[in-house]
């Protein structure tokens, strides 16, 4: 099975029922051929639904996630640590206090003109 499709499958039908109308123009649109193992056949409603495996496919991940060691997480604090270093702290606490001071002056000013 082309896992490439499957993302298409899942927003174009969901769970709703698939006419067989509706398998020509999915081949047609994009160019494939209905696989036998994306659908299966419901008799009372006479239409076809996505198979469970189809609606459950998630793409994997590209990013691979493993648990950190201690050493390895104390390396992570410590180089996060050692970055923060490096932050102009002087600009900041002057930007703090710019903002402070126009919130001072914009609450004087609506307290004026009020």
């Amino acid at each position: 099975m082309n896992k490439s499709i499957i993302p298409t499958l899942q927003k174009t039908f969901g769970d709703r029922a698939i006419s067989p109308e509706d398998k020509q123009a999915f081949e047609r649109e994009h160019g494939c051929h209905w696989g036998e193992d994306w659908s299966e056949y419901d008799e009372v409603e006479d239409c076809d639904y996505l198979t469970p495996e189809i609606l459950e496919y998630q793409k994997p991940s590209q990013e691979k996630y493993e648990a950190l060691g201690l050493g390895d997480l104390e390396d992570q604090i410590v180089g996060a640590l050692e970055r923060g270093k490096t932050i102009p702290w002087g600009k900041v606490a002057f930007a703090m206090w710019i903002f402070f001071l126009f919130i001072v002056v914009y609450t004087v000013f609506e307290t004026v003109l009020k």
